[in-house]
């Protein structure tokens, strides 16, 4: 990184890029409380569409907060991810980042894979099959999140890994979701 950072810069590409909302850092029930505030108030026009992108983001800041393996720099106890949503003209992009640990990732790509080859019927097959099944070891719920946020786009996963170190991946989701 550079020794300056253009503030200006950044400023000017949020604006370009119309991103409505961009965070990095420490995430908490208070921070996803106020994220989805403005996001229902930045979308309040898009009725169908800004419910979409609110339940899409919801469920993964709420996997940022779950399952993150970076923490705060502060007192340690808050998990560490990156949020945004970005408006494009014909659609809506979710967006969120975090560690996970390596051993974890052959298992997401695996259910991000299953979950982007099946149709509207076969996924909400699936998620009944999730909820009826005892939860995997270290799960926070039934593991029909990304089934879920599937569902709700009706559009496919984004996964992107990104190795930062032996032990660790980025884990980045971006979920498309149409305006209509």
């Amino acid at each position: 990184m550079s020794e300056k950072f253009n503030v200006y810069e950044f400023y000017s590409q949020i604006e370009q890029e119309n991103i409505l909302l961009s965070y990095k850092g420490p995430v908490t029930d208070f921070l996803l409380t106020e994220f989805s505030n403005d996001i229902r108030t930045q979308l309040r026009e898009e009725r169908k569409a800004g419910k979409k992108v609110f339940s899409i983001f919801m469920e993964l800041a709420q996997n940022v907060l779950y399952y993150s393996r970076e923490m705060d720099g502060f007192d340690g106890g808050d998990k560490v991810g990156i949020l945004a949503v970005i408006e494009l003209d014909t659609c809506y992009k979710v967006m969120t980042g975090n560690m996970i640990p390596a051993e974890s990732v052959p298992q997401l790509v695996a259910k991000c894979k299953k979950i982007n080859s099946l149709d509207r019927d076969a996924l909400r097959a699936y998620k009944r099959e999730l909820r009826d099944s005892p939860p995997h070891s270290g799960s926070k719920g039934a593991g029909i999140g990304l089934v879920q946020v599937a569902l709700t786009a009706n559009n496919v996963l984004d996964a992107h890994m990104e190795q930062t170190d032996k032990d660790h991946y980025m884990f980045v989701l971006t979920v498309t979701v149409p305006k209509q």
